[in-house]
């Protein structure tokens, strides 16, 4: 026993003798480089907290940002098939900038729509990375051929091209087959709907904003102020409350605090405390709920799923088809293009009136 604790007891010295010669005749190395410099000539700290700071602006973004229906990727699935992924997921979308196409690669590991989709983020580490990374015109997919710039000058305001960044993506699809004579009523031309999903597909709000996308079936339509005085950015990013509406939300209304009605008084100083200013909602409403009837009456709608029926119709009935999942599709019920929307219902109505529907 007291070998064993004699022999324990001298491995226990010779550990200890030889960790002090090691740490007695190591020596400490060279000392490395200097850090690199950020850019400007400011150090990498310094550039970094010319954002990351404590003014928490980036944490109020973010915080409302989580809330909006960008952020949820409740559509990320799509990124999965060619020509989605531009408009559902962040790859898609840099890659349709890049090329200019309206099909782009499937993304079967997709991330959402982000900070780094519609920002310059960590290019140049200073705050111009908050800069768009695109506000110049937009082809819209219906006619790649033709460019709608929404640069406008805001009440009070300078030139502000930012919509654009939103009608990238903000904007019906051509379907297929297409109206090309919208107002032509005889069976002679109908056109066969093979698809019950014909139609411009969802978010065409930059559309209906710049008074285009609409068949003129009867008449020229009109086109209200917003689209020459208001920018997607100035309602839909303005007053915030909390993570409810307004700010990065990117939402207008919500059942806590209802419509943010703030950001329409530096126009309309006398709106009520909802967007219905002056009935017009109401009107379009009304208007929309008659066409609906009448879609149903001709046989080319279904009103329980919102889809189109199968077969042979006029192009004049498909184009106000059209016309309806439009604004259907725009949910703003006249706010983004009160004049164009009007139009569109009055003349559809009165041409399904004179085919008996």
């Amino acid at each position: 026993m007291k070998r064993l604790l004699l022999l324990v007891l001298s491995g226990i010295m010779v550990m200890a003798v030889s960790g002090f010669i090691f740490i007695g005749c190591t020596k400490e190395g060279p000392q490395g480089p200097a850090g690199a410099n950020g850019t400007n000539g400011k150090d990498a700290n310094a550039t970094c907290t010319l954002c990351h700071n404590f003014s928490d602006t980036i944490v109020v973004k973010m915080f409302q940002y989580d809330a909006s229906r960008h952020a949820s990727a409740s559509t990320i699935a799509e990124a999965v098939r060619s020509g989605c992924s531009g408009c559902h997921s962040h790859e898609g979308f840099l890659e349709k900038l890049q090329t200019g196409s309206t099909v782009t690669q499937a993304y079967s590991d997709a991330a959402p729509i982000n900070c780094r989709t519609c920002h310059l983020i960590h290019s140049t580490y200073t705050p111009s990375d908050w800069t768009l990374r695109s506000v110049t015109p937009v082809h819209p997919y219906i006619d790649t051929t033709s460019s709608i710039d929404l640069t406008v000058t805001p009440l009070g305001g300078t030139a502000d091209g930012t919509s654009n960044l939103c009608g990238k993506c903000h904007q019906a699809r051509k379907a297929s087959p297409w109206p090309t004579s919208p107002n032509d009523s005889t069976v002679a031309n109908a056109i066969n709907l093979t698809s019950n999903r014909w139609g411009p597909h969802h978010g065409p709000q930059f559309l209906v904003l710049a008074g285009q996308g609409a068949f003129p079936v009867g008449a020229t339509y009109g086109t209200s102020p917003h689209k020459s005085n208001a920018t997607c950015k100035n309602c839909h990013l303005g007053v915030a409350t909390g993570n409810f509406v307004g700010g990065h939300t990117l939402t207008m209304s919500s059942s806590t605090t209802g419509d943010n009605v703030a950001v329409c008084k530096p126009c309309h100083s006398s709106i009520g405390t909802t967007f219905d200013y002056n009935g017009k909602q109401t009107e379009i409403t009304g208007l929309y709920q008659t066409m609906k009837v009448k879609l149903a009456n001709a046989k080319i709608l279904d009103t329980n799923t919102m889809l189109n029926k199968l077969g042979k119709f006029p192009q004049a009935t498909c184009a106000v088809l059209w016309n309806f999942l439009l604004i259907d599709a725009d949910r703003s019920m006249g706010v983004h293009n009160y004049q164009y929307e009007h139009d569109m219902l009055t003349y559809g109505n009165a041409y399904l009136t004179s085919r008996g529907f």
